[in-house]
């Protein structure tokens, strides 16, 4: 069949192109498509990408040897196109368990061509925000999001591109809530429980069950690797006040790179520390409020208001870092720069904790009940759920 040749992971590729000839070149093996394109694949990247049984565990699609086996000046003695339209490549040397033959998928070989700049990294769109959101705030049902498969890519794709999105109608229960959690993948524990319960309580150990208005913040700040989501589900919410609202912190940090740059600048490269102060633990952690990748764009933002230590850096620089943070509130704390929405009993709302910051408004304790329950997931997780629909809708369509 043409889709039996061996690739060294899980997904499905495409037979669409093809290989139409395989030269040895110095170093490399040069290959022409059927759409006209020319790659060059090195021969030590070849060799150690070889997918056979040999090299490639057939249950766990891992690597079985270290490329430290490879002798370096292993070349092959042959090069062909196979009758599948893939790479054939004859070695000088075995290897390992390896036969001596590795076969290439064409459509593997297309999606890592990186003498045609395959990027190493998956990058997807992201659509930063201010108030414009509240007319078209991603809100999925929650039957759909259990049922319909491309309902819920929709809804996970809307998480990963906007930091934010709404199920709706859910049962109040502790183990729908697990449930619909759970749609992101596992559920990460912290030193206060997997599910945390917020209900007003005066003497609480958190200020997240007073009724007083809490600003825009992430949570756990003080943790070296920040939980990637929280997820919000509304159980009751009669009292007055005591709206939800969201800022997209990517947006915040896009204003404040265009108007106040020399502020961007320190509030990207210059960390300030977070400490936990509950009673049980001690979690601590520095890390610059706005944090950038290697290609020096934003990625995540650390911001937990009320678990900021005193800053203690260069004398010069603490009073330009206290200014270019007290800029970076009061940009969120501009309605323009909001979203909001009372949570009501059947919402569960989910954020990206490294972008989206959320806050309350103040509200009346005694006036009725609020009740929020929340819990947190990661990043990797959400990717790996996108992924694994991509997985079988390929599996689907390149059949």
């Amino acid at each position: 069949m043409r889709t039996s040749i061996p690739t060294p992971d899980f997904e499905t590729y495409s037979m669409e192109l093809l290989l139409t000839s395989a030269t040895v070149n110095n170093g490399t093996v040069d290959v022409s498509w059927t759409d006209g394109r020319k790659s060059r694949y090195h021969h030590l990247w070849l060799r150690d990408n070889c997918a056979c049984s040999g090299c490639i565990d057939p249950n766990s699609h891992e690597r079985v040897d270290s490329i430290g086996i490879i002798p370096d000046e292993i070349r092959p003695t042959a090069v062909k196109v196979g009758l599948n339209g893939g790479l054939v490549v004859e070695w000088d040397q075995k290897v390992g368990e390896c036969n001596g033959v590795s076969e290439f998928h064409p459509g593997w070989l297309r999606e890592f061509d990186y003498s045609n700049g395959a990027a190493p990294v998956e990058e997807w769109p992201i659509k930063t925000w201010g108030q414009d959101l509240e007319d078209d705030l991603p809100i999925f049902s929650a039957d759909a999001v259990f049922n319909d498969e491309d309902t819920k890519y929709d809804f996970l794709v809307a998480i990963r591109t906007l930091g934010l999105a709404i199920v709706t109608d859910m049962p109040k229960d502790y183990e729908a809530f697990e449930r619909i959690s759970s749609q992101i993948g596992l559920l990460r524990d912290m030193n206060w429980g997997k599910i945390f319960e917020i209900i007003p309580k005066p003497d609480g150990e958190y200020i997240a069950n007073r009724g007083f208005a809490l600003d825009a913040h992430s949570d756990a700040s003080t943790r070296e690797y920040q939980p990637g989501f929280q997820i919000f589900q509304c159980v009751e919410n009669t009292a007055t006040g005591g709206e939800s609202f969201w800022v997209d912190g990517f947006h915040i940090a896009n204003i404040m790179k265009a108007q106040y740059p020399e502020q961007y600048e320190l509030l990207t490269s210059v960390p300030w520390e977070f400490a936990n102060r509950a009673k049980g633990t001690h979690y601590r952690w520095s890390a610059p409020i706005l944090e950038l990748d290697t290609k020096g764009e934003i990625t995540a933002v650390r911001d937990t208001t009320w678990l900021r230590e005193p800053l203690r850096q260069d004398f010069d620089t603490v009073p330009k870092l206290m200014n270019a943070y007290r800029t970076y509130v009061r940009l969120k704390d501009q309605r323009e720069n909001q979203v909001e929405r009372k949570l009501v009993e059947g919402d569960v709302a989910f954020v990206d904790n490294r972008r989206c910051l959320h806050g309350r408004r103040a509200f009346v304790p005694g006036s009725g009940m609020r009740h929020i329950r929340t819990c947190y997931g990661e990043r990797e997780e959400l990717q790996s759920s996108i992924r694994m629909i991509e997985r079988a809708r390929d599996a689907r369509k390149f059949a």
